[in-house]
């Protein structure tokens, strides 16, 4: 297997319905926004976007609790997929709380390349989930170094290594807002 193999994506994990309903509840709720930014020059990095934690903020514990129940199936899906072999897997782990996250299409709102596991903090992180919450032409998650871009579509997930053969990028939507909700597997 090589890199690219280990980036898959799954279509219709939930409904448009769902994905709806999350979106206008984001706009709702402005109040539990926690903008971040970060600009680093010398690695010529920057990103800019709002989310929200969803566990740090009232009136989302079912939402949260309908994407934990649905994620170990793709869990498994992935496994299977990627030929992980029991040896591989962790016995026990856990989830990184889901945060909700909105990019703006104004030119300034993106994740520049980076990785997700990059230090102490983040060492316990082994698989990135993300789930697409509306569709969109532009502000795809891309693997510069592989050659590769997710689309966003309503509705799937892409799962992938946090490490650093797994550089990406979310991309800056260009016609109108991008929508995900990201959480980890980490280990315990």
């Amino acid at each position: 297997m090589n890199l690219k193999d280990y980036i898959r994506i799954y279509d219709n994990v939930v409904p448009d319905s769902f994905c709806d309903k999350l979106i206008k509840r984001f706009e709702e709720n402005s109040d539990q926004w926690r903008t971040q930014t970060r600009e680093n020059a010398d690695r010529k990095f920057k990103m800019s976007f709002n989310q929200i934690h969803l566990l740090d903020e009232p009136g989302w514990e079912d939402d949260t609790k309908h994407l934990l129940e649905i994620v170990p199936e793709y869990i498994e899906k992935y496994k299977i997929d990627c030929k992980v072999t029991p040896n591989q897997w962790p016995i026990n782990y856990t989830y990184e709380p889901p945060r909700m996250k909105r990019y703006e299409p104004n030119g300034n709102e993106f994740f520049s390349p980076h990785v997700d596991c990059f230090d102490g903090i983040t060492a316990n992180r082994f698989l990135v989930m993300f789930l697409y919450l509306d569709d969109n032409d532009a502000g795809q998650t891309s693997f510069p170094q592989l050659q590769l871009a997710s689309k966003c579509i309503k509705g799937s997930l892409i799962m992938f290594p946090p490490c650093w053969p797994w550089l990406h990028a979310g991309e800056k939507p260009i016609e109108k807002t991008k929508y995900i909700i990201g959480s980890y597997l980490l280990y315990v």
